[in-house]
C-alpha cells in the first residue's frame, strides 16, 4: 500500500480524538444524570442512567434484578427546542413491584408537570457545558478522516493504474481462483487474466483468461470479446491481494 505511513499516522490521530470524544460524552452524561438525580431522585428511590438523550429509571424487582421502570427522553430535534417526554409501559400484573412502579411513575409525572421548564433549563445547561469542546473535537476528527480518505483514494487510483498497465502487458495471475463477471449473467472462475486488445473507444476489450479444469487440474486458455474495460479493472482491483506477481509501476 502506498502512503502507508501517512494513513497509519492519521488512524492513530483519529483513534486518539475518538477516545477523547467518548470520554467527553461519558462525562457529559454524568452531568445530565446529576440533573435528573437532583430533580427526581432526592430519596434515592431509583438508579438513573443517562445515555444519549434518554434517562432510564431503574430499580430492583422481587428477584433482585435491576429492571427498567420508565424513561424520560430529552430530545432536541432539528430546528426544534428540546422536549421532555415520559415513556412507560402498561401491564395487568398486580404484583407489589408493579404497584410500587405505578406509584413512582405518578410521583415522577407530577414533578415533570410542575417543574418542566426548570428541568429543561438545567439539562440544557449541562449538555451545553461541553458543546464547544465536542464540536471542536468533531471538526478535528472530520479533518483527519477527510485527509485519510484522500490518501486512500490516491492509493486506489495508483493501484488501479498499475493493474491496468499489468493487464495490458503480461497480464496478472492469482494465487487462487477468483470470480470475474465478464458480461452480464456471465461470470467465470479464473486463475489469470490478460487484456489482448482494447477498442478505439477504450470502453471494451478482448481478454484472455485462464481457468482450471477440475478434472485433471490443467489450465485452459480462453478468449472473450467485448468485455467492459472499467468493470474488469475494478473487479481485478478488488482481488488485487491475490495477485502473485509484482505489478507494473504506474
Amino acid at each position: 500500500m502506498y502512503y502507508l505511513n501517512e494513513i497509519t499516522q492519521l488512524e492513530e490521530l483519529i483513534n486518539k480524538v475518538s477516545v477523547e470524544r467518548s470520554e467527553l460524552i461519558k462525562s457529559n452524561n454524568l452531568k445530565v444524570q446529576e440533573v435528573f438525580d437532583r430533580h427526581f431522585n432526592y430519596f434515592k428511590e431509583f438508579t438513573i442512567k443517562v445515555s444519549g438523550d434518554s434517562a432510564y429509571f431503574l430499580a430492583k424487582n422481587e428477584n433482585g434484578f435491576l429492571v427498567d421502570l420508565f424513561t424520560i427522553y430529552f430530545h432536541e430535534r432539528y430546528k426544534e427546542e428540546r422536549k421532555l417526554e415520559l415513556s412507560y409501559y402498561t401491564t395487568s400484573n398486580q404484583s407489589d413491584f408493579e404497584v410500587e412502579r405505578l406509584i413512582s411513575l405518578g410521583k415522577v409525572a407530577r414533578i415533570l408537570r410542575d417543574n418542566r421548564e426548570r428541568i429543561l433549563n438545567d439539562i440544557n445547561q449541562a449538555v451545553n457545558s461541553d458543546l464547544e469542546r465536542s464540536n471542536e473535537l468533531y471538526r478535528i476528527q472530520d479533518g483527519y478522516e477527510k485527509e485519510k480518505r484522500s490518501y486512500q483514494n490516491a492509493n486506489n487510483e495508483r493501484r488501479k493504474s498499475e493493474i491496468e498497465l499489468s493487464l495490458r502487458g503480461e497480464g496478472v495471475t492469482f494465487d487462487k481462483d477468483v470470480y470475474i463477471e465478464l458480461k452480464r449473467n456471465y461470470t467465470v472462475r479464473v486463475i489469470s487474466m490478460k487484456i489482448i486488445t482494447v477498442s478505439k473507444s477504450n470502453k471494451t476489450c478482448i481478454v484472455q483468461f485462464g481457468t482450471v479444469n477440475r478434472l485433471d487440474g490443467s489450465v485452459w486458455k480462453l478468449v472473450e470479446e467485448r468485455v467492459d474495460v472499467q468493470s474488469l479493472i475494478s473487479q481485478i482491483v478488488s482481488h488485487s491481494k491475490n495477485i502473485v506477481q509484482e505489478l507494473l509501476p504506474a
